[in-house]
C-alpha cells in the first residue's frame, strides 16, 4: 500500500530549465568566458549539480558573487519563466483526495523551492499540499545519495516500503532505489532516455495526469 509519494521538483512537477539557464547567464555575465564554460559542462551536469557546485566549477574565486547574483535574479526575474507541467496540480489534488500524503525531495535550495511552489500557479499557493519538503540545505549529500529521500521518509514518519518516489532523472532513480522506496519515472521530464536502464516499477511516458491512476493502483 502506498501511503505517501515523494516528488522531485525540477523536471517532474515544474519546468524550470528556462529560468535556470536565464539565471546562470545573468550571474555569469561579468565573468569572462563564464557562460561558455557552463555550456562546456553540458546541460545534464548543469541541471543535476547544485548551483553552488556549478559556480565553483565555472567561476572559480568569483563563485560567491555569482551565486548571490543568481539567487537575486531568480527571485526577481528568473522565476517568471518557471511553468507547471500540464496536469500536475490536478494529479496532486487527486492523490490528496485519496488520502495519499505528499512530499518534495529536491536538490534545489529552499528559498527557490518554496518561492516556486508559492508562485508558479498564480493565485494558488501549492506549498500546503506537501507534508514534507527536503531541499539541498537539509543533507550534506545530494541525490543520487539516498540521504535526501531517507530524510523525507523520517520527517513524514513513513516506511520506505509504503512510499514511492517520482523523478525524471537517473539520480532520482538511484536515490529512491537505494532508500528502498518504489520509483516512478517521470518520462516527460529532462532525462526520459536515461530512465529505461533503471527498469523502475512504473515508468510514466507521457504526462503527470497519468500518475493519479498509476499511483492509486499501488495504494
Amino acid at each position: 500500500m502506498t501511503c505517501a509519494v515523494l516528488f522531485d521538483l525540477d523536471g517532474t512537477l515544474i519546468d524550470s530549465r528556462p529560468a535556470i539557464l536565464d539565471c546562470y547567464r545573468a550571474a555569469l555575465a561579468p565573468i569572462p568566458g563564464g557562460w561558455e564554460s557552463l555550456l562546456e559542462l553540458g546541460l545534464g551536469r548543469v541541471m543535476r549539480w547544485r548551483m553552488r557546485e556549478v559556480m565553483a566549477e565555472v567561476a572559480g574565486e568569483r563563485a560567491a558573487e555569482c551565486r548571490a547574483r543568481y539567487e537575486s535574479h531568480y527571485l526577481e526575474e528568473g522565476h517568471r519563466k518557471v511553468t507547471l507541467y500540464p496536469g500536475a496540480v490536478d494529479m496532486l489534488d487527486g492523490l490528496r483526495r485519496q488520502g495519499v500524503r505528499l512530499g518534495i525531495v529536491t536538490n534545489k535550495a529552499r528559498v527557490r523551492t518554496e518561492h516556486d511552489l508559492r508562485t508558479v500557479h498564480g493565485a494558488r499557493d501549492l506549498l500546503p499540499l506537501f507534508d514534507v519538503v527536503v531541499t539541498t540545505e537539509d543533507t550534506p549529500e545530494r541525490k543520487p545519495s539516498p540521504e535526501p529521500v531517507l530524510l523525507g521518509l523520517r520527517r513524514g514518519g513513513w516506511a520506505a516500503a509504503d512510499c514511492a518516489y517520482v523523478g525524471d532523472g537517473p539520480h532520482d532513480a538511484e536515490s529512491a532505489l537505494a532508500a528502498g522506496t518504489g520509483f516512478v519515472g517521470a518520462g516527460w521530464g529532462y532525462y526520459p532516455e536515461e530512465l529505461s536502464s533503471y527498469r523502475p516499477a512504473l515508468t510514466v511516458a507521457s504526462a503527470p495526469g497519468d500518475l493519479t491512476g498509476l499511483l492509486s493502483a499501488r495504494a
